[in-house]
């Protein structure tokens, strides 16, 4: 008000002494005004920016993060399961192989035919032999009878597996059973058939000297450009090595999973072996790009990516920020535990920033544009003022008085509006309206303020999404929980049995589930599984599983009856394609007699009285979900009052890394057996704590399920 008043007293002051000076007062007073109001919008502009910019900019950034890891994570499990599947391939022909050495008397000789040059291009199945082998020895030629009874499954699994070039038993007598595509591969250039050493091969040997599964480093295969790796698992009669199970396979499905990354304009991506040399990646230049010599990145000049390349080799996941082929750029790693190799994905820094850039470029250009009208409101002002005061010194008053209050006021009020603007307060009300550049100005700043409104409500919403992503994923865990029985004793009234159960996802849900209850009142039913996958699948698998084995069990079927009925339910509608591994057994309460039967899950481990804890290895059925028409066969056991079952899931043996090692059933069984009297808590919370104790820091893999039974015996009769 204080300047409304200066202003007109100047006015009146300079009308009454000379019009003319009147008309130049009045001139300075609107250009300056019309200064002011310009170098305070342009602080305001300037002020509202930097904030936007920093909001945005820290929320943007933490957003891309954050779904770079996700992203990093989900190929990395996408891969691995590449490298899972053609492991349980290996382990089925293995499983297969074990059981005929093992059950010679259920098999008929069944030869298997050398190679032949005419299928070549054909899936087909041949023998080999090693040059020290000869094929017409009796004892070489039962042998050969005996193990071509694999033949059958080795077709079937590698014509179910797009990514196996070949699969094959080799024998330590110098057999090898294949089953491949080149057939003419086999002859040398005189068309003599070639033997084949497999002993020395570095699969065979791996597998025979670690007695477990075996995987090679990455090689080009010897008959075509592609990249492979290969796999051997060694195969055991009465504790000897008889033969191995091996397979090669592709990495073209892995190299599309790097290839298919979707990730802006700047995103590539690669995979890194446990020596830390780059094998796939869309890099085609640079460090990061696959070399021939196999350049190990932990050794890498540039620190920052020698100190990534060594977490991702350990098995870590996480994200940095460092310059690769001078681009500053966010790299996220995600490990592959299976194969002990690590999936990176690389996204520019610029690409990040680049909204928050464009947000400033726009504030900036909006800025120019008001400095522009107000000079050039000013410009047309004071022309304005020497043209009337040429023309109509008469009307000078008039005109001086229609001036300062139709261009001063507004320009006060329009000054007055932008000042109050601070913080977070960025209402701005457009009451100007006097036609003209005024008003056009006070519209811009207007309509500028409400899209500072919109992008910050469109900030606030993203961060209320997920939040709401991750309500909705507590909300599961607590759904998933409640699934799985949780009152320990669940049967205080039955004094036959004490039990305890426990399971732990590796992320909010989990496919592992554990079950049991009555049948009736002399038979428990007791259920250990393990669904494919891991999250939110996984886990509405789980409950569809677990509804469908519950509905059967109470049906009084047998356990191999009940895991029969429920693999041809699961297969009738398996879209997905995944599967569970179950074991499942009745335990009939009055006698001890446990009836059980397993489709492809952890052996069960059993201490008898007075005993100790070892691991019982019982017939493996196929998994639940695998094959329609599967069968399952069952097994007794005599449980003595005093008898213990412990039965689990892979995530306790496999509890670790592949860099570090595996807690394995070994240390499992140490464990167990550290004070076998404890009851059935305190034996899983041991079990937990000796896992705790060896896997460290590494982040939890797998989801962790075990269950532990004691059995006291039947109901004594009252007397």
């Amino acid at each position: 008000m204080s300047q409304k008043r200066s202003l007109s007293f100047k006015i009146s002051m300079t009308m009454i002494s000379v019009v003319v000076m009147i008309l130049l007062i009045v001139g300075l007073i609107f250009y300056f005004s019309m200064r002011n109001v310009s170098r305070t919008l342009i602080e305001s502009n300037r002020e509202m920016g930097r904030t936007s910019s920093l909001t945005s900019q820290s929320s943007m950034t933490e957003l891309t993060l954050t779904r770079l890891q996700e992203l990093a994570d989900s190929k990395a499990t996408i891969a691995n399961n590449v490298f899972v599947d053609f492991e349980q391939c290996v382990l089925i022909a293995a499983s297969a192989a074990e059981k005929i050495y093992s059950h010679p008397e259920l098999y008929r000789d069944r030869p298997v035919p050398v190679p032949d040059a005419s299928h070549d291009g054909e899936l087909a199945i041949q023998v080999l032999y090693a040059s020290d082998t000869d094929p017409d020895d009796p004892a070489i030629r039962a042998e050969m009878n005996l193990i071509g009874n694999i033949q059958d499954v080795l077709l079937a699994v590698n014509e179910n597996s797009p990514n196996m070039a070949s699969n094959y038993i080799a024998t330590e007598s110098g057999i090898m059973v294949q089953a491949d595509y080149i057939s003419a591969k086999k002859f040398d250039e005189n068309g003599k058939l070639m033997p084949i050493n497999a002993k020395s091969r570095p699969w065979y040997q791996g597998a025979a000297e670690s007695g477990q599964l075996y995987l090679t480093p990455v090689t080009r295969d010897a008959h075509t450009p592609q990249l492979g790796i290969m796999c051997g698992v060694p195969i055991y009669r009465d504790g000897q090595l008889v033969a191995v199970s091996g397979a090669g396979m592709y990495l073209d499905q892995v190299d599309e999973i790097v290839r298919g990354i979707d990730l802006g304009y700047s995103g590539e991506a690669c995979i890194i072996n446990q020596n830390g040399n780059v094998i796939l990646s869309t890099f085609n230049i640079g460090t990061m790009a696959v070399s021939v010599s196999g350049i190990d990145l932990r050794t890498s000049e540039n620190p920052a990516l020698a100190e990534a390349a060594t977490k991702a080799v350990a098995g870590e996941a996480g994200i940095m920020n460092l310059a690769i082929n001078d681009i500053d750029r966010y790299l996220a790693y995600a490990p592959m535990k299976t194969v002990g190799w690590s999936f990176l994905v690389v996204l520019s820094q610029a690409e990040v920033q680049e909204p928050t850039v464009k947000l400033q470029n726009d504030l900036d250009l909006i800025m120019d544009q008001a400095l522009n009208g107000a000079n050039a409101q000013n410009r047309r002002s004071a022309t304005f003022l020497i043209l009337l005061l040429a023309v109509a010194i008469l009307t000078a008053l008039a005109i001086s008085w229609f001036l300062s209050n139709r261009i001063s006021k507004p320009i006060r009020h329009l000054t007055d509006e932008v000042q109050r603007l601070q913080g977070d307060d960025l209402d701005f009300i457009c009451d100007i309206h006097t036609g003209d550049e005024t008003e056009v100005l006070a519209t811009s700043f207007e309509s500028l303020t409400t899209r500072m409104k919109d992008y910050i409500s469109d900030i606030r919403t993203i961060t209320a999404e997920r939040e709401r992503i991750g309500t909705e994923l507590s909300l599961a865990t607590r759904i998933q929980e409640g699934m799985l029985p949780s009152t320990f004793p669940p049967f205080p009234d039955r004094h036959e049995f004490d039990l305890f159960a426990v399971m732990d996802p590796a992320k909010e849900v989990g496919g592992d589930f554990y079950d049991f209850f009555l049948i009736d009142e002399d038979h428990l039913c007791l259920v250990m599984a393990d669904v494919s996958g891991k999250g939110v699948p996984a886990a509405l698998f789980m409950m569809a599983s677990k509804i469908i084995l519950a509905n059967n069990a109470m049906m009084g079927k047998s356990p191999a009856q009940i895991l029969a009925s429920t693999n041809h339910s699961i297969c009738s509608n398996n879209r997905e394609e995944m599967f569970v591994t179950v074991w499942l057994g009745i335990l009939e309460l009055s006698t001890g007699k446990l009836t059980a039967a397993n489709a492809g899950h952890e052996y069960p481990v059993l201490k008898k009285p007075d005993g100790r804890f070892e691991l019982v290895k019982d017939k493996h059925g196929f998994v639940i979900g695998g094959l329609d028409d599967s069968e399952y066969s069952e097994y007794e056991w005599q449980l003595e009052p005093g008898s213990k079952l412990f039965i689990y899931t892979d995530g306790v043996p496999e509890a670790g890394s592949a860099s570090t090692g595996f807690f394995g059933t070994g240390r499992m069984l140490e464990a167990l057996n550290r004070d076998p009297d404890r009851d059935p808590r305190s034996i899983l919370q041991g079990m937990r704590e000796a896992v705790d104790a060896f896997v460290g820091d590494i982040p939890q893999f797998d989801d962790l399920t075990m269950l532990c039974l004691e059995y006291h015996g039947g109901k004594k009769e009252e007397p």
